[in-house]
């Protein structure tokens, strides 16, 4: 089963003082590096990785993934880092993770490709939990390309409701832990959990 990942890293950063997350270390290493590396270990690995980033460009290209910048201006929101990302993605299904989601679950790509199987018409799924939907943490279809455009060409930017607009399913995971955002300085004091 093929599919591109994509690992939004285009934001301003304003919860964190305008630094860039992707580069904001954690447990050692850059957050880039964590889901960098938690994509490749999905119980089925993408084809390839794919980085949406505005800024320290030279430095994302040094991972050796493409990365894409937005095709709209002004840090136009995590949607325009999609777009850009479903617009290089002609017959993959395209996997979103922000980030700063380190602890991403490994089975993230196969839960919810699993979901879209099961309901032939679905063009995307999306992760929820206890803690509440998180709609970056997608499977989308590249046919979704278009209507995503649309959207945002209207001046729209709430990730939930275009999901919602495309009809995408939901994925219940049980460990919501595993879908927190690190984006404020006091979540960078957490300590992996090695139990």
């Amino acid at each position: 089963m093929t599919y591109d990942a994509l690992i939004l890293a285009g934001g301003r950063g304003s919860r964190l003082s305008g630094r860039d997350k992707g580069w904001v270390m954690w447990d050692g290493h850059p957050l880039i590096e964590h889901v960098m590396k938690l994509i490749g270990q999905q119980t089925i690995p993408p084809a390839r990785i794919l980085i949406s980033a505005n800024r320290n460009i030279d430095a994302y290209q040094q991972t050796g993934h493409l990365v894409v910048t937005d095709e709209r201006a002004d840090f136009a929101g995590p949607l325009a880092g999609v777009e850009a990302g479903l617009m290089r993605c002609k017959k993959n299904n395209l996997l979103i993770v922000p980030c700063d989601t380190p602890l991403l679950p490994v089975d993230l790509f196969e839960r919810l490709q699993q979901a879209m199987d099961e309901q032939p018409s679905a063009l995307a799924a999306y992760a929820v939990t206890a803690d509440g939907p998180h709609p970056l943490c997608c499977l989308l279809h590249p046919s979704l390309s278009g209507s995503l455009s649309h959207f945002l060409d209207a001046g729209h930017g709430s990730v939930l409701s275009w999901l919602e607009k495309a009809h995408a399913v939901t994925v219940l995971f049980d460990d919501a832990d595993a879908f927190r955002n690190f984006n404020t300085l006091e979540t960078f004091q957490t300590k992996r959990n090695t139990a």
